[in-house]
């Protein structure tokens, strides 16, 4: 059973984040088909707590299930403060699922939104309380001219109790939809093969309703891929005989049984029949074989309900994330081996033996990339809930701001999605902040009321770009660099380009927000921003324009574990360059002199490319060939060539972290164990660049 409550926690998530989502759509752009999305998750949820014993969280949500199936019905039109109301049920929604059953304060909570929602929405029956309702599931009266009997035949999943689920709460339902008689029977099965954990009862119901077939059809939505249920109508105004037939075909209930269950006696006929509302009542046939199976008599039946649809070749199945990561981690020390395997293969010189590695290394270049691509996820999963976000800020802050998202569908590894989340909140929140202007600001400056944030993903040269961009007032170079001087950041007399300028920002205590807020302006933020997509092997870049706006674009690699790498040798020591970032590989003359850190200039294609040795960079002793190799990257928006001795070939890179005493050496990401066992670093191409940066400008500037 905990099984299936934790089955049923996962799957109500998905359903809030789909009603989540499909409430921001229609304050957005109102559509009837987000209000069926939204009635459905609440139908769901409703359905599956009463099978898993969340009763409370079945009583609540049944309300918000009736107030979409009002609205959807045009009894109302959903307004913006509605919205925020069930906004509020629905993060109330998550935490009765994490205490069940719920305490006193969580009880008075959802009797207080419950008021709430009545006060936009009256009960039907303003006689019921809040707290009436939710201790049982309201009676619902059918009275009028349009009930009609329904024939349902229901047979369960073999491992329906298995699983957890019950038959209770779906026939509790059917019973507050009319007036109901149930009739249940054991199903086939073998005798030498029976087991008692499985499910083999038959369930047939009779009732009496004015609700639709798509109504009915709603009740079995939770158990619809995997049960077998038969909705069929019997007529308006249905007589004894005939509802004796049915119930007496194929065995079910002889008609004297029938009558003497309705509480009729025999001979006694009746136009519209008012059958007991009884779902407990049930009579046995324990018979198999006196009649054919419920699926059987389902097969031709073209009034068959969604329970009888096929269930997709494909399944999915959900795996704890922890296991990918011991996965992954087990694939890395397999390529670790393979490495050794290979040098071991080398030395040899055994045909067979090289044959074998060959063959050993595609099949586990083969289980890498499957592994890669069960952890990759699209980024459209962490854009969703940031819709929220910017939604609540804007009514804080007293701002509207619309948020528009593209390449959603982009993915990038598990790992890096889950540590991107945070540094992108604080990002939009600094763009909510002190990006957007407030209404009558952007009006004065003959921008539109509505401020937007464009929020944006793609694949670029082996790498993740992420964007966020505004229409906003953009930065103020004067008053950052004001700032920094009085903060003693940049020298009185120092001029900074604009790009060194907005980078400041970056800088540990650096705000220029005038009153402090509970959203910006504490001086914390944007320098754990920096941290935190380094701490990746990422890095980040603002642009700006005054009154424009402000764009700042993240650069990430896919993925944490694995790469395809390039190895470089100085004198003995190896080292390797992400092979993402590697454009080209040129050879260059030893005899060029460098600055004492390293750092030159080397001409490509009529192009000054600045350039750092490893050798000089990493104090590498050595007698230097003179001929060299210079790798030339590109990352961003800029190029930098690597200057090593020789290029040894692509190699396939498992990332281990560095201890401390290794963490904070610029340049440098990770390492890797080679196939002997010996130490090979990860040069960081993003940190080199930042570190070469200002010797860089000062070169091309002297150069011209």
């Amino acid at each position: 059973m905990n099984e299936a409550v934790e089955i049923f926690r996962e799957e109500a998530l998905e359903h809030l984040d789909t009603l989540e989502s499909a409430l921001l759509e229609i304050e957005e752009h109102p559509d009837d088909e987000q209000i069926n999305l939204a009635f459905r998750a609440m139908h769901t949820i409703k359905g599956a707590a009463g099978m898993v014993g969340f009763d409370h969280l079945s009583h609540f949500t049944h309300h918000l299930e009736s107030f979409f199936d009002r609205a959807r019905n045009g009894e109302f039109l959903l307004s913006a403060p509605m919205i925020s109301l069930i906004l509020e049920c629905r993060d109330h929604i998550q935490q009765l699922l994490d205490t069940n059953p719920p305490d006193t304060g969580q009880i008075s909570v959802s009797d207080v939104l419950v008021a709430r929602l009545h006060a936009f929405v009256p009960l039907k029956d303003e006689s019921i309380a809040p707290s009436e309702v939710l201790s049982e599931s309201p009676e619902v009266s059918f009275d009028g001219e349009d009930l009609k009997w329904w024939r349902i035949e229901i047979t369960p999943a073999l491992l329906a109790f298995q699983d957890g689920f019950d038959l209770k709460p779906l026939l509790r339902e059917l019973k507050s939809m009319g007036t109901m008689a149930s009739f249940i029977r054991m199903g086939e099965f073998e005798t030498d093969a029976f087991d008692p954990q499985n499910c083999y009862l038959n369930v047939l119901v009779l009732l009496q309703s004015s609700a639709s077939y798509s109504d009915l059809e709603d009740v079995f939505i939770f158990v619809a891929d995997d049960w077998q249920v038969v909705i069929e109508p019997l007529g308006v105004d249905s007589n004894l005989e005939e509802l004796t037939s049915v119930v007496s075909e194929h065995g079910w209930l002889s008609i004297q049984e029938l009558q003497s269950h309705l509480g009729q006696s025999p001979g006694q006929s009746s136009s519209a029949i008012a059958v007991k509302e009884s779902s407990s009542a049930s009579i046995h046939d324990d018979s198999p074989s006196s009649s054919p199976s419920i699926a059987e008599k389902a097969a031709p039946s073209k009034t068959s309900s969604a329970g009888s649809k096929k269930i997709s070749s494909e399944q999915v199945v959900k795996v704890p994330s922890g296991k990918l990561d011991i996965l992954m981690n087990l694939i890395g020390e397999l390529v670790i081996v393979q490495a050794r395997l290979n040098e071991v293969s080398r030395s040899q010189h055994n045909e067979q033996l090289d044959s074998l590695v060959e063959e050993l290394s595609l099949l586990g270049t083969e289980l890498r990339d499957t592994a890669f691509d069960i952890r990759m996820l699209p980024i459209g999963s962490t854009f969703a809930r940031f819709r929220r976000l910017v939604r609540d800020l804007g009514r804080e802050l007293n701002k509207n701001v619309q948020l528009k998202t593209e390449g959603a569908e982009t993915e990038l590894d598990k790992m890096v999605l889950d540590r991107l989340g945070d540094p992108l909140i604080h990002l939009l929140r600094n763009s909510m902040d002190h990006g957007i202007e407030h209404p009558d600001e952007r009006i004065a400056a003959g921008k539109p009321e509505k401020g937007t944030i464009l929020l944006s993903a793609a694949h670029q040269d082996g790498q993740i770009v992420v964007t966020i961009a505004d229409d906003g007032a953009g930065l103020d170079c004067e008053k950052i660099l004001n700032k920094a001087r009085q903060s003693g950041l940049v020298a009185a007399n120092q001029e900074l380009s604009p790009r060194k300028i907005f980078s400041l920002i970056f800088e540990p205590g650096f705000s220029t927000a005038e009153q402090v807020s509970d959203v910006s302006g504490r001086g914390v933020g944007m320098d754990v921003v920096r941290a935190s997509i380094e701490a990746m092997q990422g890095r980040v870049e603002i642009d700006s324009r005054a009154g424009k706006g402000t764009t700042i674009t993240i650069y990430l690699p896919m993925t944490l574990a694995i790469i395809e790498g390039l190895m470089v040798k100085v004198a003995n020591e190896r080292y390797i360059i992400p092979l993402s970032v590697v454009e080209e590989c040129i050879e260059t003359s030893a005899a060029e002199e460098s600055r004492k850190d390293g750092a030159r200039l080397v001409k490509n294609r009529d192009e000054l490319i600045p350039c750092v040795r490893l050798r000089e960079l990493f104090s590498v002793y050595g007698k230097s060939p003179d001929i060299e190799q210079t790798v030339i990257t590109f990352t961003g928006k800029e190029r930098i060539g690597v200057t090593v001795d020789e290029v040894i070939g692509q190699y396939q890179t498992v990332i281990k972290s560095l201890s401390r005493l290794y963490q904070h050496i610029p340049g440098l990401m990770g390492a890797t164990i080679l196939g002997n066992g010996d130490v090979a670093m990860i040069l960081d191409i993003n940190k080199l660049i930042d570190e070469a940066q200002p010797v860089m400008e000062l070169m091309l500037d002297m150069s011209k």
